[in-house]
């Protein structure tokens, strides 16, 4: 057990100064002083420290082989990446399981945290299938668009039944061959599931920090992309560089300035207590990732925030 001692947490809306109490690679505790802590304590003055980022990328269970699973591992632990969604392709229900089987196989040797969701077509997304989805404990589908008459003929009534239980998380993703049709697509659907009360979020994009809302969503929060108490101890640091502007402390962050500071490459990646990444020297760990099993998504996510997240979807459509 140590302390990590007043460090400058930075997060979407200000800077805040924060102590963490780090046991087992969880957090203990956080709280703004502990003047009082007589055991290992880490000075973090000066330092910069934010959440760890959970991040989309379907390339790592494409890989052809181990030290390409590697590369890949360590291309995304530089990028601030402590834990990784991965989605990989159903053609047919029945195949369901062998898929997700393969993917928690290629994902076996992993130094990340990971969660396994599915991408399908529009047409494999049935009432039966969602349910298929809930017994398998699949928090989040990306389901591929090709047209306005998918959307409109899905039995929506009868889908929103099926996710009373377990909400798993639809999230549109367009067909290559339909991407000039995207935004109006995009639209319709948003409009569908905020009528039916069914979470979704804007499509993934590779290699993008998921934000607040959609790691409620999926049920990441609060173990992942967060540092509260009870949240894995994933967390980067960063260098307080001088030339930059960085805001005092408990003042509000630019969002452009924000959106910049988060493109930045940590200097230490640490997941659940132990470091992967110190200045350029990457230590990947392999099998110390373990698969996040979701009871149940969006358990902590409110009303309001559902509806504020609903809302911010459509007017960025």
């Amino acid at each position: 057990m140590y302390l990590l001692d007043k460090a400058t947490k930075i997060d979407e809306e200000r800077n805040e100064m924060r102590s963490y109490l780090i046991d087992d690679g969880q957090i203990n505790y956080v709280t703004n002083s502990f003047g009082k802590w007589n055991k290992q304590r880490v000075d973090m003055s000066g330092t910069l420290m934010t959440n760890g980022r959970i991040m989309y990328d379907n390339e790592l269970i494409n890989c052809e082989d181990f030290q390409a699973f590697q590369d890949r591992q360590s291309y995304l632990i530089k990028k601030g990446c402590t834990g990784v969604a991965v989605a990989p392709e159903v053609k047919y229900e029945c195949d369901m399981e062998a898929v997700i089987k393969r993917a928690k196989h290629a994902m076996a040797s992993s130094t990340l945290d990971y969660v396994v969701g599915l991408t399908f077509s529009a047409t494999l997304l049935r009432p039966e299938v969602l349910r298929k989805c809930q017994n398998l404990r699949i928090p989040f589908v990306r389901v591929v668009i090709q047209s306005f008459e998918q959307i409109r003929t899905l039995p929506w009534t009868h889908l929103s039944q099926a996710l009373l239980t377990y909400p798993t998380v639809l999230i549109p993703e367009i067909a290559p061959d339909s991407k000039r049709l995207e935004a109006v697509l995009l639209k319709e659907w948003v409009k569908n599931c905020s009528e039916f009360q069914i979470h979704t979020s804007e499509p993934l994009d590779i290699l993008v920090s998921w934000k607040k809302s959609l790691l409620q969503k999926v049920g990441l929060y609060p173990l992942k992309g967060v540092l509260l108490s009870g949240s894995d101890a994933d967390y980067l640091l960063f260098t307080d560089d001088r030339n930059e502007r960085v805001h005092a402390i408990d003042q509000k962050v630019a969002p452009k300035e924000t959106i910049v500071y988060h493109e930045r490459e940590p200097v230490i990646v640490v997941i659940k207590g132990e470091i992967v990444k110190a200045n350029e020297t990457i230590s990947l760990k392999p099998g110390y990732g373990r698969l996040i099993d979701i009871n149940r998504p969006g358990r902590f996510l409110s009303l309001s925030d559902l509806s504020d997240s609903t809302e911010q979807q459509v007017s960025l459509m």
